[in-house]
Protein backbone atom coordinates (compact mmCIF):
# COMPACT_ATOMS: atom_id res chain seq x y z
CA UNK A 1 0.00 0.00 0.00
CA UNK A 2 1.50 3.86 -0.62
CA UNK A 3 1.86 5.77 2.01
CA UNK A 4 -0.60 8.93 2.51
CA UNK A 5 0.95 11.96 2.23
CA UNK A 6 0.43 14.64 5.02
CA UNK A 7 0.62 18.85 4.96
CA UNK A 8 2.19 19.95 7.74
CA UNK A 9 2.37 23.48 6.85
CA UNK A 10 2.64 25.36 3.79
CA UNK A 11 5.10 23.99 1.41
CA UNK A 12 6.37 21.50 3.74
CA UNK A 13 5.01 17.59 3.79
CA UNK A 14 5.23 14.18 5.79
CA UNK A 15 5.45 11.03 3.89
CA UNK A 16 5.75 7.96 6.38
CA UNK A 17 6.59 4.52 5.66
CA UNK A 18 6.95 1.35 7.36
CA UNK A 19 10.17 0.29 9.08
CA UNK A 20 10.52 -3.19 11.32
CA UNK A 21 13.11 -3.51 14.31
CA UNK A 22 12.45 -6.49 15.81
CA UNK A 23 8.82 -6.79 14.96
CA UNK A 24 7.70 -3.21 16.03
CA UNK A 25 7.04 -0.78 12.90
CA UNK A 26 9.36 2.19 14.21
CA UNK A 27 8.53 3.82 10.74
CA UNK A 28 10.95 5.86 8.42
CA UNK A 29 9.71 9.48 8.07
CA UNK A 30 10.09 10.66 4.56
CA UNK A 31 9.71 15.11 4.60
CA UNK A 32 9.24 16.59 1.23
CA UNK A 33 10.56 20.49 1.31
CA UNK A 34 9.29 23.12 -1.05
CA UNK A 35 11.41 25.91 -2.03
CA UNK A 36 10.25 29.13 -3.57
CA UNK A 37 12.05 28.22 -6.45
CA UNK A 38 9.40 25.39 -6.85
CA UNK A 39 12.30 22.73 -6.11
CA UNK A 40 11.88 19.82 -3.47
CA UNK A 41 14.20 18.74 -0.83
CA UNK A 42 13.30 15.03 0.12
CA UNK A 43 14.82 14.72 3.21
CA UNK A 44 15.25 10.92 3.83
CA UNK A 45 14.41 7.80 1.80
CA UNK A 46 11.98 4.96 1.40
CA UNK A 47 10.97 2.42 -0.38
CA UNK A 48 9.63 4.38 -3.06
CA UNK A 49 7.27 2.93 -5.64
CA UNK A 50 5.80 4.26 -8.77
CA UNK A 51 2.72 6.07 -7.62
CA UNK A 52 5.06 7.53 -4.49
CA UNK A 53 7.25 9.08 -7.13
CA UNK A 54 4.61 10.68 -9.34
CA UNK A 55 2.96 12.37 -5.96
CA UNK A 56 6.01 13.56 -5.11
CA UNK A 57 6.34 15.07 -8.51
CA UNK A 58 3.29 16.41 -8.33
CA UNK A 59 4.56 18.25 -4.90
CA UNK A 60 7.24 20.02 -7.49
CA UNK A 61 10.53 18.94 -8.94
CA UNK A 62 12.78 17.17 -6.99
CA UNK A 63 15.99 19.10 -6.12
CA UNK A 64 17.79 17.07 -3.90
CA UNK A 65 17.75 14.04 -1.76
CA UNK A 66 18.98 14.09 1.50
CA UNK A 67 19.89 11.21 4.12
CA UNK A 68 20.71 13.32 7.18
CA UNK A 69 23.08 10.63 9.41
CA UNK A 70 25.04 7.72 8.46
CA UNK A 71 22.92 5.19 9.70
CA UNK A 72 20.23 6.44 7.63
CA UNK A 73 21.00 4.46 4.33
CA UNK A 74 18.51 1.52 4.52
CA UNK A 75 16.51 2.62 1.72
CA UNK A 76 19.41 5.19 -0.07
CA UNK A 77 19.66 2.92 -3.21
CA UNK A 78 15.81 2.83 -3.81
CA UNK A 79 15.80 6.64 -3.26
CA UNK A 80 18.70 6.80 -5.38
CA UNK A 81 16.99 4.48 -8.19
CA UNK A 82 13.75 6.50 -7.39
CA UNK A 83 15.16 9.86 -8.00
CA UNK A 84 18.14 9.46 -10.89
CA UNK A 85 20.07 12.40 -11.77
CA UNK A 86 19.61 14.53 -8.85
CA UNK A 87 22.05 15.39 -6.52
CA UNK A 88 22.34 13.17 -3.16
CA UNK A 89 23.64 14.87 0.06
CA UNK A 90 24.62 13.32 3.46
CA UNK A 91 28.00 13.42 5.65
CA UNK A 92 30.69 13.30 4.66
CA UNK A 93 31.46 9.42 4.90
CA UNK A 94 28.09 8.55 3.79
CA UNK A 95 29.42 7.78 0.51
CA UNK A 96 31.82 4.72 2.00
CA UNK A 97 28.26 3.28 2.34
CA UNK A 98 26.85 3.52 -0.96
CA UNK A 99 27.73 2.74 -4.43
CA UNK A 100 27.06 6.09 -5.54
CA UNK A 101 28.11 9.94 -5.57
CA UNK A 102 27.12 11.28 -1.96
CA UNK A 103 27.81 14.98 -1.74
CA UNK A 104 28.54 16.08 2.03
CA UNK A 105 26.14 18.35 4.41
CA UNK A 106 28.82 20.21 5.30
CA UNK A 107 28.57 22.13 2.43
CA UNK A 108 24.54 22.85 1.48
CA UNK A 109 23.78 24.05 -1.72
CA UNK A 110 23.77 27.95 -1.32
CA UNK A 111 19.77 27.55 -3.15
CA UNK A 112 18.42 26.17 0.45
CA UNK A 113 19.11 29.57 2.11
CA UNK A 114 17.22 31.22 3.88
CA UNK A 115 14.54 28.87 3.45
CA UNK A 116 16.68 26.02 5.07
CA UNK A 117 19.36 26.21 7.65
CA UNK A 118 21.25 22.57 8.12
CA UNK A 119 22.98 22.51 11.31
CA UNK A 120 25.32 19.33 12.22
CA UNK A 121 25.07 17.84 15.37
CA UNK A 122 28.65 17.80 16.82
CA UNK A 123 30.31 15.51 19.39
CA UNK A 124 28.82 12.45 17.90
CA UNK A 125 31.30 11.41 15.00
CA UNK A 126 29.42 7.43 14.63
CA UNK A 127 26.13 9.09 14.13
CA UNK A 128 27.15 12.55 11.75
CA UNK A 129 24.25 13.95 12.25
CA UNK A 130 22.87 17.03 10.42
CA UNK A 131 19.63 18.55 11.28
CA UNK A 132 17.43 20.48 9.10
CA UNK A 133 15.29 23.57 9.97
CA UNK A 134 12.36 24.70 7.62
CA UNK A 135 12.25 28.76 8.55
CA UNK A 136 8.51 29.39 7.48
CA UNK A 137 6.84 26.86 9.02
CA UNK A 138 9.21 26.77 11.36
CA UNK A 139 10.14 22.72 11.10
CA UNK A 140 12.86 21.40 13.20
CA UNK A 141 13.86 17.84 10.82
CA UNK A 142 15.92 15.65 12.77
CA UNK A 143 17.47 11.89 11.94
CA UNK A 144 17.79 9.89 15.53
CA UNK A 145 18.55 12.77 17.47
CA UNK A 146 14.74 12.87 18.83
CA UNK A 147 12.33 9.64 18.53
CA UNK A 148 8.60 10.47 19.66
CA UNK A 149 6.41 7.59 20.01
CA UNK A 150 3.44 8.54 22.79
CA UNK A 151 1.37 5.75 21.94
CA UNK A 152 3.19 2.00 21.59
CA UNK A 153 0.65 -0.41 19.98
CA UNK A 154 1.66 -3.36 22.15
CA UNK A 155 3.55 -4.33 25.37
CA UNK A 156 6.06 -5.85 23.39
CA UNK A 157 6.74 -1.88 21.42
CA UNK A 158 6.70 -0.63 24.93
CA UNK A 159 9.48 -2.99 26.00
CA UNK A 160 11.07 -2.27 23.38
CA UNK A 161 10.97 1.50 23.40
CA UNK A 162 11.72 2.05 27.17
CA UNK A 163 15.34 -0.34 26.59
CA UNK A 164 15.86 1.89 23.23
CA UNK A 165 15.06 5.39 24.79
CA UNK A 166 14.83 4.77 28.41
CA UNK A 167 11.48 5.43 30.62
CA UNK A 168 9.77 7.99 28.70
CA UNK A 169 9.61 7.96 24.70
CA UNK A 170 7.37 11.51 24.15
CA UNK A 171 10.09 12.57 22.95
CA UNK A 172 12.24 9.84 23.41
CA UNK A 173 16.51 10.31 23.65
CA UNK A 174 18.37 7.43 21.91
CA UNK A 175 20.47 5.29 24.82
CA UNK A 176 22.64 4.41 21.64
CA UNK A 177 23.18 8.61 21.24
CA UNK A 178 24.57 8.46 24.08
CA UNK A 179 27.00 6.12 23.73
CA UNK A 180 28.34 7.70 20.57
CA UNK A 181 28.76 11.06 21.87
CA UNK A 182 32.52 11.06 22.39
CA UNK A 183 32.74 15.51 22.93
CA UNK A 184 29.95 15.96 25.27
CA UNK A 185 30.91 20.16 25.03
CA UNK A 186 30.75 20.28 21.15
CA UNK A 187 27.35 17.91 21.66
CA UNK A 188 25.95 20.83 24.08
CA UNK A 189 27.13 23.14 21.89
CA UNK A 190 25.18 22.00 18.98
CA UNK A 191 22.02 21.76 20.91
CA UNK A 192 22.40 24.88 22.11
CA UNK A 193 22.21 26.56 18.11
CA UNK A 194 19.64 23.60 17.44
CA UNK A 195 17.39 25.25 20.52
CA UNK A 196 18.11 28.99 19.58
CA UNK A 197 15.93 28.28 16.72
CA UNK A 198 12.04 29.12 16.68
CA UNK A 199 10.56 25.93 16.64
CA UNK A 200 6.92 24.93 16.20
CA UNK A 201 7.19 21.92 15.04
CA UNK A 202 9.75 18.70 15.12
CA UNK A 203 9.44 15.98 12.58
CA UNK A 204 11.67 12.61 14.16
CA UNK A 205 13.19 10.24 11.87
CA UNK A 206 10.82 7.56 13.56
CA UNK A 207 7.68 7.78 15.43
CA UNK A 208 4.79 10.51 15.56
CA UNK A 209 5.11 13.91 14.67
CA UNK A 210 5.67 16.56 17.51
CA UNK A 211 3.21 19.36 16.88
CA UNK A 212 2.42 20.92 20.21
CA UNK A 213 4.36 22.60 22.54
CA UNK A 214 7.41 20.71 20.76
CA UNK A 215 10.63 23.05 21.29
CA UNK A 216 9.87 23.41 25.20
CA UNK A 217 9.62 19.40 24.77
CA UNK A 218 12.59 18.85 22.91
CA UNK A 219 14.71 21.15 25.64
CA UNK A 220 13.26 19.04 28.70
CA UNK A 221 14.21 16.12 27.22
CA UNK A 222 17.92 16.96 26.59
CA UNK A 223 18.03 19.19 30.05
CA UNK A 224 17.01 15.87 31.49
CA UNK A 225 19.70 13.91 29.54
CA UNK A 226 22.25 16.37 31.04
CA UNK A 227 22.89 18.10 27.94
CA UNK A 228 21.26 21.69 28.22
Amino acid sequence: MDAAIKKLADNIWLLPFELKALGVNIGRNVTIIRLESGQLIVHSTASFTADDVARIRELGEPGWLVEGMLDHDTFSKEGRMAFPGIPFFGPSEFGKRVDFDVISLDSPPSEWWPEVEVIRIDGAPGMAESVFFHHPSRTLVVCDLLFHFPNPPSLWAKLLLRAGLGSDPTPGFSKRLKLAIKDKAAFCASLEKVMALEIQRIVPGHGAVLENDAKRLAGEKFASEGYA
